[in-house]
């Protein structure tokens, strides 16, 4: 069941006289057409969002995304540059011999020849190896980018979405103070109470409006940030997510994600008992370092042999005085002055520092993992403590308010009381939401920290009612 973000007015039974009934009407009319004048004037509210849309939009129509497929595009184009051969070089010459003297005639001679470098034939399997292993580091970062883009669309939504709950609760708590401040106005007219009730309670819902502004501008600019990962969104249109009131299951999730992509969980045995716990999926930006360490031995092992360059083999024709011959030959450049030892060395620096970051994204992994493992379970575990039902959180907030009004209407509290009643039920949906909302976010990044695709294997329907 789904519910969608009301604004809730609490209603107290007061016992009127006519008149007083007239003038309560009346201000009641007045406030609802002044609501209305301002709703005419708001922009357009869009239906509700949802996490798995968001997650839609950015894994088709992010600029990020698109910028990364086009670097795996700029390494195959690296591997098709490895894998071509050199071009051979065509030399032509020809030479005319002018008349030494009478009875000599003038010869030409001509000269063809083509000659072949014989560098890529050793160079050709390092070459392709690191292209390789750069097109595996290049895909890699691109699901690296899609978990970093759902970890910033998720925390942009949820931003929004808290956003929009303390925004409903301030405005809800504003139109119960001015069922108080009516309340007192009808008492104040009567005779009933002192007029001091109906000043503090006036001030106390000016005051509420003040933080309804400030919420309000808030939600506007978490609603800016949440549309810049929306593709085709209008800046007309209000941005309204709709988010699971109840906690998220990090291993039950986890299960369904791996089933969902294909890959059968190892720590689970078919008799329904629990193995070693096995690592299924690895994190992309491990994986990208690796093949970048890859990358840089291979191009260790090309600098090593650069130290024959510019070797060729040539073959060709030659003409002189009508008669032809072969030619043949090749280059052999003597390492005597240059033999590559700054290249050389250049190439395993660069391969020690491709080691020690491939060490470190390990550390980052395991850390990472560790803290978001231990952060959802704590969030999990405060959420489930929140309750539900008649025991909730929620629900006792709620009672609390309901009978320091009643209690206030008969006589038996002061408004002080009344107020802060109040204000603790507003904190306390606030804190709830809060808290709940953290912990969407840790399974989220716990997903991440075990190396899932979360843009595909977000669950498109979760269980619970939206708040």
């Amino acid at each position: 069941m789904r519910e969608v973000l009301l604004n809730r007015v609490f209603r107290v039974p007061i016992k009127l006289t006519p008149a007083s009934r007239i003038l309560v009407l009346s201000i009641a009319l007045t406030m609802h057409a002044r609501r209305s004048d301002a709703q005419t004037m708001l922009p357009i509210a869009a239906e509700g969002l949802t996490l798995r849309e968001v997650f839609d939009s950015v894994r088709s129509n992010s600029p990020m995304l698109g910028a990364a497929k086009a670097r795996v595009r700029s390494a195959h184009g690296g591997l098709s540059s490895a894998r071509a051969w050199s071009n051979p070089v065509v030399n032509f010459e020809s030479q005319q011999m002018t008349e030494q003297g009478h009875g000599i005639t003038s010869q030409r001679e001509t000269m063809t020849t083509a000659m072949l470098p014989l560098e890529p034939f050793y160079q050709r399997g390092p070459r392709i190896e690191r292209a390789q292993a750069l097109i595996r580091a290049s895909e890699a970062d691109v699901l690296a980018q899609r978990q970093l883009l759902a970890v910033d669309a998720a925390d942009a939504f949820y931003q929004a979405a808290l956003a929009q709950v303390n925004v409903a609760a301030t405005r809800s708590l504003a139109q119960w103070f001015d069922t108080v401040v009516t309340y007192n106005s009808v008492r104040v007219r009567e005779g009933a109470a002192a007029e001091a009730d109906l000043i503090r309670s006036e001030l106390e819902r000016d005051h509420v409006l003040n933080e309804l502004a400030i919420a309000e501008s808030e939600l506007a600019r978490a609603q800016a940030d949440l549309q810049a990962f929306l593709s085709g969104s209008s800046s007309s249109i209000v941005i309204h997510v709709e988010v699971d009131s109840l906690p998220l299951d990090s291993a039950i999730t986890a299960q369904a994600n791996l089933w969902r992509l294909g890959i059968v969980p190892l720590d689970v045995n078919p008799g329904g008992g629990r193995a070693g716990t096995v690592k299924v999926v690895s994190r992309p930006e491990v994986k990208a370092a690796r093949e970048r360490l890859v990358a840089s031995e291979a191009a260790t092992a090309s600098e090593r042999r650069m130290l024959l360059r510019e070797l060729g083999a040539m073959v060709g024709t030659k003409n002189m005085a009508g008669s032809s011959s072969l030619i043949a030959g090749f280059t052999l450049p003597f390492p005597l002055l240059d033999q590559n030892r700054g290249s050389v060395a250049t190439a395993r620096a660069e391969r020690d520092a491709a080691q020690f970051e491939f060490e470190q994204e390990k550390r980052n992994a395991d850390a990472e993992l560790f803290g978001a493992e231990r952060a959802a379970r704590i969030l999990s575990q405060r959420v489930a403590a929140f309750g539900s039902g008649r025991v909730g959180y929620l629900t006792r907030a709620e009672d609390a308010r309901r009978i320091a009004l009643g209690a206030y209407r008969e006589g038996g509290t002061s408004l002080l009381q009344v107020i802060d009643a109040a204000r603790a039920w507003r904190e306390a949906r606030s804190s709830y939401f809060e808290t709940l909302f953290a912990q969407h976010r840790a399974v989220i990044r716990l997903l991440v920290a075990k190396g899932l695709d979360v843009l595909d294997a977000w669950p498109k329907v979760q269980a619970g009612a939206s708040q």
